[in-house]
């Protein structure tokens, strides 16, 4: 998500809704307050991909093994100097 200031906006305007049209959400803030939100349009799609990756995601936790503590502490420090 993007922040811009009102004054911003108003002299990106074109910039900004590229910026939406391509999947991204826009916060205006006038005075340092959040006071707007473009968002690209609603797509049912995109809500019903969302919804089977999720179920997808739960069917494998049913059967994958439980991950332990150490494990992901081990997975999470991987690579790390």
């Amino acid at each position: 998500m993007k922040h811009v200031s009102l004054a911003d906006a108003r002299a990106n305007i074109a910039e900004l809704l590229d910026e939406v049209e391509r999947g991204e959400t826009v916060t205006i803030s006038r005075d340092g307050a959040k006071s707007f939100e473009i968002a690209p349009p609603f797509d049912e799609s995109r809500r019903e991909e969302a919804r089977r990756a999720i179920e997808e995601i739960r069917e494998l936790r049913k059967t994958a093994p439980r991950a332990t503590v150490e494990e992901i502490l081990s997975w999470r420090d991987e690579g790390r100097s």
